[in-house]
Parts: C-alpha cells; sequence; structure tokens
C-alpha cells in the first residue's frame, strides 16, 4: 500500500477536460473538427482538422482558443500578441503547431491541419 506521500495527484486530465466541449464548439465554429490523442497526463494534445468548405484561418482558431483558454490562466488575452504566445511551428505543408499554455507546465498542443 502506498503512503499519502507517495501519491502523485495530477490535475491537468480534468482542467483538459473542463476545456474539451467549449474548445470543440469554438473549432466547429471555425470550421474544423476537434480530436484529442495521447495520455493527457502531461499537455493537451488536439489536432484540428478542416472540416467544411468555408473556415477560419489557423491564427484566428488559435486566437478563438486563447480567448478561451484565457478564463484559467493569469495571462490577459485582449492584448496577448498570439504569435509570440503560441509560437507556431510550420510541420509538413499543411500543418501548423501552436502552443497554448496554460499555467506552470500545463499548455494545450495544438495542430491545425487544413487540406488532407
Amino acid at each position: 500500500m502506498k503512503e499519502i506521500s507517495e501519491i502523485n495527484y495530477n490535475s491537468k486530465p480534468a482542467l483538459y477536460v473542463m476545456c474539451m466541449e467549449t474548445l470543440r464548439k469554438i473549432a466547429a465554429n471555425c470550421g474544423y473538427t476537434l480530436a484529442v490523442h495521447g495520455s493527457c497526463s502531461n499537455d493537451f494534445d488536439l489536432i484540428a482538422v478542416r472540416w467544411a468548405e468555408n473556415y477560419e484561418a489557423p491564427n484566428f482558431l488559435v486566437a478563438e482558443f486563447v480567448k478561451e483558454i484565457s478564463h484559467y490562466v493569469f495571462y490577459e488575452g485582449d492584448d496577448t500578441d498570439i504569435i509570440e504566445l503560441t509560437t507556431p511551428t510550420y510541420r509538413y505543408k499543411n500543418q501548423i503547431h501552436y502552443t497554448i499554455p496554460i499555467y506552470h507546465n500545463a499548455y494545450v498542443d495544438l495542430t491545425v491541419i487544413q487540406d488532407v
């Protein structure tokens, strides 16, 4: 049997679950479908795939995510430089990866796929 001091409490998955439904709706309103991949024990790995004929630019989608996530963090969402905050990285010809910080060692890893 483990001692109480040996038990590792991880609140990150609960936070990620709380965010998911709203992020899914934001993605849908922007023309994307949203999928979770990974264990969610450290970061929140999401993939947004273009799903509609009309869709918003990836930077707009990320800005909307940051507005929502700003409810859970200490940075101000209105005047935050989205590019500086999320440090987008281009992967392959159709993927952009963003890292959205939430709080100490918790963040959303979002990959936006525009064309499949």
